[in-house]
């Protein structure tokens, strides 16, 4: 049987400890959408999490609004709703519909649904309503809408959860329907973290090797240059650390830059690019982006978005010191 392991974060009665109560519900992750209606006074829209189908025959959906919203009247008052369901790139709206601004409709572009509810562009899907029921639940009042007409577009889904937003990705636990991406999983499975990242960047090493060679760069003086760009002037001591080069190697990219007039000394000992430096420098960005762009065309923003996150925070955290033994 299995024990609980978890440590508690937190435990008790609802109404001793709302804020607690709150946090436990967060744990549920949830879609984010923004209900809109017509308003007699104007359009009127909230942010919500808790939308919820209810019944495929008759299509009917719903969502609770918070008696305490500023737009509670006018939709307590409505005979008709929108649910729009946001995509992972719609932050902002989610934001903007959430906040106290009395023009929100003003921070996103919109169109009216057929039941004259606004739908908000670039959503994910839409369900154009008729208010069916309203039910009293506590502070809260249930929203049943009938659904008249929807929508929905290729793309991926806001999410919420412990009152942060996200995304959705495919668990990596899952196994792979592609056989040959199953045998791909399989044949990393093995290596660390750290190990992949090592493979990953040996592969674009050789693979940028032919276009650095057709524009005349070394492998050791493209990262010299990549060193000094947008840097102040550096030692060759300081450019070896900080491009992880043999300081001899450095030594010698510097001295055959310096004879090019790619390179100039600054001060002494500190080198600096020159403007032909730096339109080098350009060239071999502009080759890795057209190379990346060719080798990640077939992986999702989100996951490139995520691993760029987990490299950057890797990048900025300043060595430990190992507990290994040797």
């Amino acid at each position: 049987m299995e024990v609980q392991t978890r440590p508690l974060a937190d435990v008790g009665d609802p109404a001793l400890d709302p804020k607690a109560f709150r946090r436990a519900l967060g744990s549920f992750p949830t879609g984010v959408t923004i209900i809109t209606s017509a308003g007699n006074g104007g359009p009127v829209g909230v942010t919500a999490n808790s939308f919820s189908s209810v019944s495929l025959d008759p299509p009917l959906v719903l969502w609770s609004l918070s008696h305490g919203s500023r737009s509670y009247q006018a939709f307590k008052e409505c005979e008709h709703f929108a649910i729009n369901v946001l995509t992972e790139d719609q932050v902002d709206v989610s934001q903007a519909f959430a906040s106290a601004s009395e023009d929100k409709f003003s921070l996103a572009a919109w169109r009216k649904g057929q039941t004259g509810s606004p739908l908000i562009d670039n959503a994910l899907a839409y369900f154009d309503c008729v208010c069916e029921a309203r039910y009293e639940g506590g502070d809260h009042t249930i929203m049943i809408g009938r659904v008249v007409d929807f929508a929905r577009y290729e793309g991926a889904p806001l999410a919420f959860s412990q009152g942060r937003y996200g995304v959705t990705v495919d668990h990596p636990d899952l196994a792979a329907k592609d056989p040959s991406e199953k045998q791909e999983r399989a044949d990393f499975a093995e290596f660390p973290l750290l190990s992949l990242i090592a493979k990953a960047h040996y592969k674009v090493d050789d693979g940028l090797e032919e276009r650095r060679a057709a524009a005349g760069f070394s492998p050791v003086g493209s990262k010299v240059l990549a060193g000094l760009y947008n840097s102040p002037p550096l030692s060759a001591e300081e450019l070896s650390r900080r491009m992880y080069l043999d300081r001899r190697e450095v030594d010698d990219s510097l001295s055959e830059f310096l004879t090019s007039g790619d390179v100039e000394r600054s001060g002494g000992d500190r080198y600096e690019l020159s403007e032909s430096g730096r339109i080098r420098r350009r060239l071999i960005i502009d080759y890795l982006s057209k190379y990346q762009s060719e080798q990640l065309a077939d992986i999702s923003s989100t996951d490139l978005a995520i691993a760029r996150r987990v490299l950057e925070r890797f990048l900025a955290k300043t060595d430990k010191p190992s507990s290994l033994q040797e």
